[in-house]
């Protein structure tokens, strides 16, 4: 069996970097190299002199191989078949072919390489000083000292800081939806670096992404600013992204399909399948990872509970043409087509 280019291109696809990037790149790279039939003589001393270039090096290609043979030890989710003697299979029958299996298996070592990568980030509390925060999948209802509050959504952090002349909130990660309690001497500010929000008496919700702040009004106004870019007025229904280029432009927006979290709801209307599984992911711990990009553009509709992301990816399998490989709860394949 010769693997492919049709692997090459995925590695390449999940890890996000040129091959050589890092030894761990390096690593998967060899391993997938090494398993392909038309490997030669040639490619075996390359490896070798590669790997004994540097201690950096065999043990990056020791961890591969750790993973690779760790994979027979990952179980499926309750509720899977389970074989003769009990035990639960990572891989659903009937059996693939071998060229299949083998390019899954190395799509598996890859991405299992990744989650590996970043493993001690995705398991790091988000604002860990913070003065107040949620985990993954968590939701929490706060009370500020000055009657105003605070729902938190998901993967969420921030702290608050009150004077006689001022009530300052700095949200560090995630999202919140804020009611605030009227002072008319002390604005109510929420700064989240790239994008600042004040208001006296209204209610809002702001949600900070990687290199953007998304802002929407549910009642009265408020100003969003962005530092030395200016800034726009937002009355109810209105809605607005910052980025490092600056503000957006206003739009109208449906708040309740906006902020269907805040009743342990999630909404998409023809929303592209990458961007609800980015969506999905701020739910639970561990990642999601697509090995075809194709699938990402598939459209989704429907009304989904936030409290059950493994429900919703059921249904996302049984009606859309992908198929889900479960690792463990810290890591699911997306992939084309129906299961093998």
């Amino acid at each position: 069996m010769r693997v492919t280019g049709h692997f090459i291109e995925k590695r390449r696809f999940l890890m996000g970097e040129k091959s050589g990037s890092s030894a761990r790149d390096a690593a998967t790279e060899w391993f997938v190299r090494l398993r392909d039939d038309a490997v030669s003589d040639a490619d075996r001393a390359a490896f070798e002199a590669w790997r004994d270039a540097d201690p950096a090096h065999a043990d990056a290609y020791a961890e591969m191989e750790r993973l690779w043979n760790g994979l027979d030890q990952i179980k499926r989710r309750p509720g899977h078949p389970t074989g003769a003697d009990g035990t639960q299979s990572m891989e659903a029958t009937p059996a693939p072919s071998g060229r299949r299996r083998a390019l899954r298996r190395m799509a598996v070592a890859a991405s299992v390489a990744i989650a590996a990568s970043l493993g001690a980030q995705t398991l790091t509390p988000t604002g860990i000083f913070a003065d107040h925060r949620t985990g993954a999948g968590e939701q929490r209802k706060i009370t500020l000292e000055d009657g105003s509050t605070a729902h938190l959504n998901t993967a969420t952090a921030l702290s608050a800081e009150f004077t006689a002349n001022s009530r300052r909130i700095t949200l560090h990660a995630g999202e919140a939806y804020f009611e605030v309690a009227k002072d008319a001497g002390r604005p109510f500010v929420v700064d989240a670096e790239i994008g600042r929000i004040e208001a006296l008496g209204t209610a809002f919700s702001v949600r900070r992404t990687e290199g953007a702040v998304e802002v929407i009004v549910t009642e009265s106004r408020i100003t969003v600013s962005a530092p030395g870019r200016g800034a726009a007025v937002l009355a109810a229904g209105q809605g607005i992204r910052v980025t490092d280029a600056g503000l957006g432009t206003v739009t109208n927006v449906d708040p309740k399909m906006a902020l269907a979290w805040r009743r342990g709801r999630l909404v998409f209307d023809n929303r592209p399948l990458g961007e609800v599984l980015a969506e999905l992911a701020r739910y639970r711990r561990g990642r999601i990872v697509t090995l075809d990009s194709a699938v990402e553009a598939l459209p989704v509709t429907g009304s989904f509970a936030v409290a059950d992301t493994d429900a919703t990816l059921e249904t996302i399998e049984r009606t859309l043409p992908v198929h889900l490989y479960r690792l463990s709860d810290l890591l699911i394949l997306v992939d084309a087509g129906p299961a093998p």
